[in-house]
């Protein structure tokens, strides 16, 4: 069975590797939370006060 040129598959050949869709996605899913004006953004949780 042979695959249309016009429409290529939305997985790749090897199912191992990412398609371009997924890497948008997952590149989205990353950064949903970023906020540059985030308090304490450059900070590591080392530098954070712990408040427990």
């Amino acid at each position: 069975m042979e695959q249309s040129t016009n429409f290529p598959p939305s997985t790749p050949e090897d199912a191992t590797k990412a398609s371009d869709e997924q890497r948008e996605l997952q590149e989205k899913l990353e950064h949903a939370d970023d906020d540059p004006d985030a308090p304490a953004r450059s900070q590591t949780y080392r530098q954070i006060p712990d408040e427990s």
